[in-house]
Formats: structure tokens, C-alpha cells, sequence
């Protein structure tokens, strides 16, 4: 080994050293920031599926009194208002050709193909171990 690699391998080890000092703190500043910002937004997060509970792969939840749907495509899931946004309405949802409809205006969002007639609201979702946190405004 000559003083080039010496010296490259030196400077690696000691960032590498710092990095796994610094890390927690960061990690906690990082989290700090985080509920700030959801403070600052207003935004409140609520335990929606754990990581075994949801089989279906639509299915609508009330969570805070809003009703949420809640769309699983393999390991993703998407969460989405359950409210028209033309007339207020509750969204039907078929589970079978994973399709909502208004009942009341008629329009139709397919969740698969995402086929859009209705603009529905997506809700931020956040993963913390084996829970799944959906988050909306106060």
C-alpha cells in the first residue's frame, strides 16, 4: 500500500467514524423538523393499517370523521378522499372492478387504470415500523 491509498483509506475511515456519531443526532434533528413542519401545516396523523391489516384491495376507512379510501396495489397503498368534490356526496366503491362512483353526479375514478372523472384528494401517508400513519389537516 502506498501513502495515496494510506491516506484515501484514512480519510474514509474517519468519515465513516463521524457519520456513525453524528447520525442519532441528526436522525432526531431530522424528526424535530418534522413535527414541526406537520405542526406549522396543521397536519395531524392518524394509525390507518398496520402491516398485516388491510387484505382488500380497496376498501374505505372514516378516520377523524373523513372518509378515506384506501387503494393497495402490491405493496403500495394510496390513501384518497372519500368525498365527491362536485357535490359532497360519499363515494360507492366496488371492490370487484376496484372502481368509485358518485351516485348523486354520476362521475367515475378507476383506481387501477386511475381513469380520472373525478379529482379525488390524496392524503399523505407515512410508514413507522409495521404502521401505517395517514396524515390530514385539522
Amino acid at each position: 500500500m502506498n501513502r495515496i491509498e494510506f491516506f484515501k483509506e484514512m480519510r474514509d475511515g474517519l468519515f465513516r467514524t463521524v457519520q456513525s456519531v453524528y447520525e442519532p443526532f441528526l436522525k432526531e434533528d431530522l424528526e424535530k423538523i418534522e413535527r414541526a413542519a406537520d405542526s406549522a401545516l396543521g397536519i395531524v396523523w392518524y394509525p390507518v393499517v398496520n402491516r398485516y391489516g388491510q387484505r382488500e384491495n380497496l376498501e374505505m376507512k372514516f378516520v377523524a370523521g373523513q372518509p378515506v379510501i384506501l387503494v393497495r396495489q402490491g405493496s403500495n397503498i394510496e390513501a384518497m378522499s372519500g368525498v365527491c368534490p362536485k357535490c359532497s356526496n360519499l363515494i360507492t366503491i366496488t371492490s370487484l372492478y376496484l372502481t368509485g362512483k358518485c351516485l348523486n353526479c354520476g362521475k367515475t375514478f378507476n383506481f387501477t387504470s386511475h381513469e380520472k372523472g373525478l379529482q379525488l384528494e390524496t392524503f399523505p401517508l407515512r410508514r413507522k415500523e409495521e404502521t401505517i400513519f395517514i396524515g390530514i389537516k385539522r
